[in-house]
């Protein structure tokens, strides 16, 4: 680099103390150098070697040969105090950092003529400033990924969830693989691990090294830091036989959770580490919030099976069988820990041998709706088993969640849609409250929507009636009924996901119900995270002679 020096003249001040510093003087006219010994070793040439300006050039590295002759030829046209910065290649391959300083000087016609000053050996302030500038920049990087892991593990819900953002920081650590390790009776097992896909996860596999440092890790309640393949066999010659591990260091690392279990994490690294004190915090810090993360996801998990399985509890049993109809149904929870939701589907035989279709959904997601979820398809079902028509249904229905809905802090509201179809004929009476209405997908045609008019949702006015919706439908053709997680599973757009919905729903007449019903649920799953739960209810009138 050159850079013209506006100080005074005369004033010249070197970057660093105690540097190796040489002298020259250079005639600009004749490129003509003369300088000292100390000048010429800079440069790697001997002290009986060339005084031009051309030999000192062939010495500069050529990453920057361009901007010192560019820096010449500007010294060249004006005087005044100059610095150039420059490197060169030393005989054993390595960069030294030179800086000149000078002043040009005029001759008898005021042009400039020469140009003296001294060249000082400043490699090894660039290389604190290289190595300052690296600290600096390590530590910006771990503080950002520090905050980005802090970030990541609090809006983690699941143990695979958190190993995923804990394995997104491994390179910025440096760190290869890690597991989380616990005493399971007289041995240890992994409950959880990722690695950096680079090669063995020698985590997943308790050998020796790995036993040997968690062990001492557990018994210690200290951390056990082993930073090159030489340290761990120093500190643990009976490792020595053994083949040369795939790591290069380790640290097991204690953790301790709210109830006193202790487990240890165990942290491998490709290359030796020095493990410095401020890494070390770090690295305590990050497997501390760690642990609390796969404490609060073990939790979650727990707690999120147990309420799938009371909602799941709720629903129908076993595959739903009609004579004359084939049906497919999914219930697809999609939020955590005791957040569920009440979503319902029902099948049932009527008296008469018609078929009645159920799908609602009760407001909220909490146990409350899910136990309120439950007592309505119970109350539905017996309605529809004691013989009364869809709007009696869903009338008796409103009253009773009326009736529930006393406390008005307590009080939940359902949408439901109800229908009665008979497979002999393919008559169809359709009635809803407040819920999304049903498609149909007839062979040879597009899917659409069924165009019924509705009432309020169930338990907003107990003397809500609500409209029958009467048509015939032809064998082959195919009902659909969802709730409206399905449809805002992606952008919360309920009109984009009808036209989704809809555009699922082709070929259905002939399709295999079971595996369509998956193949609607599948694209909405990565963007369902933690919303709305799904109910999702096919129903295809079977041409005659054909087995449901």
């Amino acid at each position: 680099m050159f850079r013209e020096d506006e100080s005074r003249p005369g004033a010249f001040q070197a970057n660093a103390s105690m540097v190796q510093a040489g002298f020259f003087c250079w005639e600009i006219s004749t490129g003509e150098v003369s300088c000292d010994p100390v000048t010429l070793a800079l440069h790697g040439m001997p002290e009986s070697g060339p005084s031009d300006i051309a030999s000192f050039l062939a010495a500069v590295h050529e990453s920057d040969l361009a901007n010192v002759r560019d820096a010449l030829g500007l010294i060249a046209e004006s005087c005044g105090n100059y610095q150039i910065e420059y490197r060169v290649t030393s005989g054993d391959g390595r960069h030294r950092s030179l800086e000149a300083r000078g002043r040009v000087l005029p001759g008898a016609d005021g042009l400039p003529a020469r140009m003296v000053g001294v060249v000082m050996d400043t490699t090894a302030v660039h290389e604190r400033h290289e190595a300052e500038r690296r600290r600096l920049y390590e530590r910006a990087t771990r503080d950002r990924w520090m905050q980005e892991l802090t970030a990541a593990l609090a809006a983690a819900v699941t143990v695979k969830d958190i190993m995923t953002a804990a394995q997104a920081g491994l390179r910025t650590f440096g760190a290869g693989a890690l597991a989380v390790i616990a005493p399971e009776g007289d041995g240890l097992s992994v409950v959880a691990s990722c690695a950096d896909g680079q090669g063995e996860d020698s985590l997943r596999v308790l050998d020796a090294t790995v036993r040997t440092l968690v062990e001492e890790s557990l018994d210690r309640r200290a951390p056990v830091l082993i930073g090159s393949a030489d340290a761990l066999i120093s500190g643990y010659p009976h490792l020595a036989p053994l083949e040369q591990p795939a790591r290069q260091a380790w640290a097991a690392l204690p953790l301790t959770d709210s109830r006193g279990r202790v487990s240890s994490c165990l942290v491998s690294f490709p290359e030796p580490q020095e493990f410095l004190p401020e890494e070390r915090a770090l690295l305590v810090a990050a497997m501390g919030l760690l642990a609390q993360s796969l404490e609060r996801a073990g939790m979650y998990e727990s707690e999120h099976a147990l309420a799938t399985e009371l909602q799941r509890g709720m629903l129908p049993r076993g595959p739903l069988t009609v004579p004359g109809v084939t049906i497919a149904a999914r219930y697809q929870a999609a939020t955590s820990g005791m957040w569920i939701g009440g979503d319902w589907y029902d099948a049932i035989s009527l008296p008469d041998g018609g078929v009645a279709l159920v799908i609602g959904d009760v407001q909220g997601h909490s146990v409350h709706a899910a136990s309120l979820m439950g007592r309505l398809r119970t109350a539905v079902h017996a309605y529809a088993n004691e013989g009364h028509p869809p709007a009696a249904v869903l009338e008796r229905t409103n009253r009773l969640l009326a009736e529930l809905n006393t406390d008005s802090d307590r009080a939940l509201f359902a949408t439901c849609c109800y229908l009665a179809l008979t497979p002999s004929d393919g008559t169809l009476r359709v009635c809803r409250a407040g819920h999304p209405a049903p498609a149909l997908i007839t062979p040879r045609k597009p899917p659409r929507l069924l165009e019924v008019p509705g009432g309020l949702p169930l338990g907003i006015d107990r003397k809500e009636r609500y409209p029958t919706t009467r048509l015939r439908i032809t064998p082959g053709s195919v009902l659909a009924l969802t709730t409206d997680g399905l449809l805002e599973a992606v952008n919360k757009d309920i009109d984009q996901g009808f036209e989704r919905f809809l555009r699922g729903l082709r070929g259905a007449p002939t399709a295999d119900l079971e595996t369509l019903v998956d193949d609607l649920l599948a694209g909405t799953q990565k963007a369902h995270g933690l919303g709305d739960d799904v109910a999702l209810l096919l129903a295809r009138l079977n041409r005659p002679g054909r087995r449901s």
